[in-house]
C-alpha cells in the first residue's frame, strides 16, 4: 500500500479534463447545414405531386408559425435580446417579414423552373449582394479584395449557367436564374438591414416574428392572386417536412451551434451548404453538372467563402481544426 502523504508534502492538485462543446458544434450546424439543403430537393418532390408553388409556401410558413412560437416557449427566454419586443418591432417585422416571403416566391419559383443545383448556386451569390448594399449603404467604395472576390464569385457564376458560351443558354435557364437571383437579392437585403433587428429582440424572437408576418403576406398574396393550390395528401406530407425538417429544426440546431461556437466557424461549415445539395440532386434527381460547371461551382464557392470570412485554405484549415486541438479538450 502507498503511505498516505505527510502533512509537509504539499497536496498535487488534480485536473479534470472538460470536454470541449466545439466539437460538437460544428457537428450541429453541419446538420443544420444539410437540412436547410434538402429544402429545394424536398420541394422537387412537392411539385411532382400537382401542388403548385403558391400551395408549398402557404402550408410551410402556416405549419412551421406555430412550431417557431413554442420554440420560443420554450428555449427563448434563456437567449434574450438587448430588450422585450414592443409594438415598433411589429411595423419593422412587417417589412423584414414581407422582404422574407418574397424571398422564399423567388427560391421556390426557380426551383420548380430548373434544376436545383443551379438554383442553389445562383442563390449563393447573395453575401456578393450584401457587399454591394454595404457599400452603397455607408457610401464607400469597397475594399479591392472585396472586389476580387466579387468578380470570382460571379465568373463562377458564368460558367455554371452559360458553360457553352451564352448562345447556347436556354429562355428556360435564364428565366429560373433571374428568379433565383431575385431571391438572393430580396434575401441580402432582408438579411443587411434586419441584422440588427435580431440583436435587439433575440435572434429567435426575430425568426418568429420574421417567419409570421411573412405568412400573413403569403396568405394576403393568395386572397389576391388566388392562384390553384392544387392540395393534396402526399404534398402536404413532402411540405410538412420541408417545415419541419428543413425549417424549424434547422434554425434552432444553427442558433444553438452558432452560440457555442461562433459564427465565424458555422459561417465556414455553411460553405458545405450547395455541395450538400449537389450531391443529393445528383443521387435522388439525377441531375448532373458538366465539367466547367463544375469548375464554375468551385469558383464560385471560394469567391463567397472569400466575401464571408477572408477565407484562405491554411485559415480554414485552422479553424475546423481548433475544436480538435489537443485531443478536443481544455483545462478549467
Amino acid at each position: 500500500m502507498t503511505p498516505p502523504p505527510s502533512p509537509s508534502e504539499p497536496r498535487q492538485q488534480v485536473v479534470t479534463p472538460v470536454v470541449s462543446p466545439a466539437g460538437s458544434a460544428l457537428t450541429i450546424v453541419l446538420l443544420a447545414t444539410a437540412a436547410l439543403a434538402m429544402k429545394g430537393l424536398l420541394a422537387k418532390f412537392v411539385y411532382a405531386t400537382g401542388m403548385t408553388v403558391d400551395g408549398l409556401l402557404l402550408l410551410r410558413f402556416l405549419i412551421a408559425m406555430p412550431l417557431f412560437w413554442l420554440g420560443v416557449v420554450l428555449f427563448g427566454k434563456n437567449r434574450p435580446g438587448d430588450r422585450k419586443m414592443k409594438p415598433v418591432d411589429l411595423a419593422w417585422g412587417g417589412l423584414y417579414g414581407g422582404l422574407f416571403f418574397l424571398a422564399a416566391l423567388f427560391d421556390f419559383t426557380a426551383v420548380s423552373l430548373i434544376e436545383v443545383t443551379v438554383s442553389r448556386i445562383v442563390l449563393f451569390t447573395f453575401p456578393a449582394v450584401v457587399m454591394i448594399l454595404e457599400a452603397l449603404h455607408k457610401r464607400r467604395f469597397p475594399p479591392f479584395r472585396q472586389i476580387v472576390c466579387f468578380v470570382i464569385t460571379y465568373v463562377g457564376l458564368v460558367f455554371v449557367l452559360a458553360p457553352g458560351g451564352f448562345g447556347e443558354v436556354s429562355q428556360a435557364l435564364w428565366y429560373g436564374a433571374a428568379w433565383a437571383f431575385a431571391s438572393a437579392v430580396t434575401y441580402a437585403i432582408y438579411l443587411y438591414f434586419g441584422q440588427r433587428m435580431i440583436t435587439v429582440i433575440g435572434s429567435m424572437h426575430f425568426a418568429a416574428l420574421i417567419n409570421t408576418m411573412a405568412g400573413i403576406c403569403m396568405v394576403i398574396y393568395q386572397l389576391i392572386v388566388q392562384n390553384p393550390l392544387n392540395l393534396n395528401v402526399a404534398g402536404i406530407m413532402w411540405t410538412a417536412g420541408i417545415s419541419i425538417f428543413c425549417t424549424v429544426i434547422p434554425f434552432f440546431l444553427l442558433y444553438e451551434g452558432i452560440r457555442r461556437v461562433g459564427a465565424t466557424q458555422a459561417s465556414l461549415i455553411s460553405l458545405s451548404g450547395p455541395a450538400m445539395t449537389f450531391f443529393a440532386a445528383w443521387l435522388f434527381l439525377g441531375e448532373v453538372l458538366t465539367v466547367p460547371q463544375l469548375v464554375g461551382f468551385v469558383v464560385v464557392t471560394l469567391g463567397v467563402a472569400s466575401l464571408k470570412n477572408s477565407f484562405t485554405l491554411a485559415g480554414l484549415g485552422r479553424v475546423l481544426a481548433r475544436p480538435f486541438a489537443s485531443g478536443g479538450t481544455s483545462q478549467r
